[in-house]
């Protein structure tokens, strides 16, 4: 009976090499076919508006020798890029983009410094749509997309109180242990959201010049349901974990340095909400990397004709003190130097 269950194991085994033996020769390197890439995401908070259009390339041998070659991925001037702003009323208008060379791109796999994006000044509205068209002017190759932009919206926890009301500040008194929220309404054509925490101080060395730094506290991004605008979204916090991060990124990790620190004095905290559209929002959950055990995972695109994304992102900025008694906890935290709140 063992002799049987060891057969059956070793003839499958047996097909499998003798397939696996077969030497087959066929060519990687099909007929070129022009795919474009493109990659943008509008803000009307921009004033200049940036897209990232190069083509796909493959070659004999090595891929990342090419990628080293502007010329193996960059249209240059041979396109047309033109986006269609539409408004509720049927009005059109174009906007043309032009080439510029960002000198700001580190070494890597594609060429550096410079890089050749597409770029417009232009005005945009939340309340209309834009449709980007690329066309190549030697092939008349077309690739297009489409996108809405993000509402404004806005912070609600912590409230706000405008004057002539007295300000509200930002208190994480150590004496609560309580959970806390950071909340925000959802925005229309928004999606995903990522709050950002920013504290801002200042420093006194001991030759009295003073130094300007800032921490950051990032929270895990959050979904929304629907992109109309319905409802909230929220963070949770305890207080303790504000003093856990000062305590681990405001002391410099160099001795000599920390100790040139005289005094340290709380500013103004920044809280800053990211919110981007719904095709973004599946090209992270369908490009990201993989948690299980799949290995092959779906592309996602929104460009017609070619690959990439063409979505839209926005930001909201709250700025906000810190309250006297949160400000009289830093002081006491043992390693900050932080100066006891005037009275």
């Amino acid at each position: 009976m063992k002799m049987k269950k060891l057969f059956r194991l070793i003839i499958p085994l047996v097909i499998l090499f003798s397939v696996l033996s077969c030497e087959t020769d066929f060519n990687v390197i099909a007929d070129y076919r022009e795919v474009a890439v493109v990659y943008g995401l509008l803000n009307q908070n921009d004033t200049i508006h940036y897209l990232r259009i190069s083509k796909a390339f493959l070659g004999e041998g090595n891929a990342l020798s090419y990628a080293k070659v502007a010329d193996s991925s960059s249209f240059g001037a041979n396109i047309n890029v033109v986006l269609t702003e539409t408004t509720p009323g049927g009005t059109k208008r174009n906007i043309v983009f032009d080439t510029v060379t960002l000198y700001s791109k580190e070494p890597g796999d594609f060429y550096s410094p410079g890089q050749l994006f597409y770029s417009s000044r232009a005005v945009l509205s939340e309340n209309n749509s834009y449709s980007l068209t690329v066309t190549n002017k030697k092939t008349s190759y077309v690739v297009s997309s489409q996108t809405m932009l993000i509402h404004n919206f806005e912070v609600t926890l912590p409230v706000y109180r405008p004057p002539p009301y007295t300000p509200v500040t930002m208190s994480f008194r150590r004496a609560s242990t309580s959970v806390q929220k950071f909340a925000w309404s959802n925005a229309v054509n928004g999606k995903r959201y990522q709050l950002r925490f920013y504290f801002h101080y200042k420093e006194l060395g001991a030759s009295g010049d003073t130094t300007y730094r800032m921490i950051e506290w990032a929270f895990p991004s959050v979904t929304a349901e629907t992109t109309t605008g319905s409802g909230e979204s929220l963070v949770t916090y305890k207080n303790e974990e504000f003093y856990t991060l000062c305590e681990n990124k405001i002391p410099y990790p160099e001795t000599a340095t920390e100790i040139a620190v005289q005094k340290r004095f709380a500013s103004t905290c920044d809280i800053e909400v990211t919110a981007i559209g719904d095709e973004f929002t599946t090209y992270l959950d369908a490009n990201g990397p993989s948690t299980g055990l799949l290995i092959e995972k779906s592309y996602y695109s929104n460009i017609t004709n070619g690959i990439g994304l063409f979505s839209c992102r926005y930001q909201i900025h709250r700025f906000i003190s810190l309250s006297p008694e949160t400000i009289f906890d830093l002081s006491t935290t043992t390693g900050l130097k932080f100066v006891k709140p005037s009275k």
